[in-house]
């Protein structure tokens, strides 16, 4: 039996924690509250805010784990690298950790390299924004580090940008500054990967339809391998040539990229699974591979099958929905036909914690967002007709 040290103990983190305890091994899980939904699945539980390196470090020196990880969370990465270091463990290193959450840095290393990216400036106030603003019209601000678009706004006016960019400031963690980016138009993916050995491999692709009232906030991705519109060979090859060329020995990855012009442009790449269960449970349910073993044994410095990943067989016509719920504002006085999210034969995961007199408004980043189901199966159609019918069927009555 091993100890690993899980970072962060959110609702994503839980199906890495059971699958290290499934696997055998003794789990440590640290987080910032007492009541973090991953620990009751741990062994040994540990109250400290995930940016605390230190903190973290006294509990790591106080367990010794064998390996420290953790996924769907950016703001965990540079941790578990600092950690990792410290005590001579496997990972990806701080240099590589800041590459894949310091956005301005993630950008400067793409143009250097020609990788697509839209045109971008960083910074500290409204004033050196206004460049960008005057030449494309229409810019996205974002922090240059946080998570679940928290933060990222979509701008046309110096009025907007004046009210947007301090919230867009709050959000940064490592330096009190944001992106001015070029607003490009275009179809929006998100690629999830495993890396073995510095070699990268695709596992799953999704397209996404954003929120109405908000472009920068995803309200359903659908997973296949195929397109007849766009060239997803061309997503693989773009987002392979990113990950490789940075030389990312190891872990999962995820990425978002737009289309645009015959080319994908990097919207942001993190050193980790995407967020909402996508690397617990839609990479493994579209590629049948168990990607969270593969991270826990090569973080152990253990031998994996990388011939089992390289001759992977996808199946076509696998498909998977993940939708989130947008039932609109108010304050809750019912939530009706939520009895199909557990009784669906094709659900593999939901999340709806919804009660009465909770207040609803439009998400104004991912985390806000008040429920989701992912649904897959053998054909589009027949996953897209399921997922209809648990849209019109799952319901919030207001007061």
């Amino acid at each position: 039996m091993s100890k690993i040290m899980v970072i962060a103990g959110g609702d994503w983190q839980i199906e890495l924690v059971k699958q290290a305890k499934k696997m055998g091994h003794y789990v440590i899980c640290s987080n910032l509250y007492e009541d973090s939904p991953a620990f009751p699945y741990a062994d040994a539980c540990e109250v400290a805010n995930v940016l605390d390196k230190q903190k973290n470090l006294e509990i790591a020196k106080k367990y010794m784990p064998d390996a420290i990880i953790s996924d769907q969370s950016d703001i965990a990465v540079p941790t578990v690298a600092y950690l990792n270091e410290q005590l001579g463990l496997r990972g990806i290193g701080m240099e590589m950790a800041n590459l894949f959450t310091d956005k301005s840095r993630q950008r400067e290393f793409c143009k250097l390299h020609g990788i697509p990216v839209p045109d971008f400036k960083l910074c500290e106030t409204p004033d050196e924004a206004y460049e960008m603003l005057e030449k494309y019209g229409k810019i996205i601000i974002k922090p240059i580090d946080s998570q679940s678009s928290r933060g990222v706004f979509t701008v046309e006016t110096k009025e907007e940008l004046d009210r947007k960019y301090s919230e867009t400031l709050s959000w940064s963690n490592r330096k009190k500054a944001f992106l001015a980016e070029e607003y490009i138009d275009g179809d929006e993916f998100t690629i999830d990967g495993l890396v073995i050995n510095g070699n990268h491999y695709p596992l799953c692709i999704s397209v996404k339809e954003m929120y109405p009232h908000n472009p920068n906030v995803s309200r359903m991705q659908s997973y296949s391998y195929l397109s007849d519109r766009h060239d997803y060979d061309l997503l693989r090859k773009t987002n392979k040539n990113l990950i490789e060329t940075a030389g990312l020995s190891m872990g999962l990855t995820h990425s978002e990229y737009k289309a645009h012009n015959g080319k994908f442009y990097l919207v942001e790449a993190g050193a980790r699974g995407g967020g909402s269960n996508l690397s617990a449970k839609i990479v493994p349910f579209m590629s049948g591979i168990n990607n969270y073993e593969y991270l826990i044994k090569e973080a152990l410095g253990e031998s994996v099958d990388e011939e089992a990943v390289k001759n992977n067989v996808f199946d076509e016509e696998k498909y998977v929905v993940m939708r989130f719920f947008d039932f609109g504002e108010g304050i809750v006085k019912r939530v009706s036909g939520a009895e199909l999210l557990s009784s669906h034969p094709m659900m593999i995961d939901y999340q709806l914690k919804l009660k009465p007199g909770d207040i609803l408004s439009q998400p104004a980043y991912g985390r806000l967002r008040p429920g989701h189901f992912i649904i897959g199966g053998i054909g589009r159609e027949k996953v897209i007709a399921e997922a209809e019918k648990i849209i019109n069927t799952v319901k919030v009555e207001f007061e």
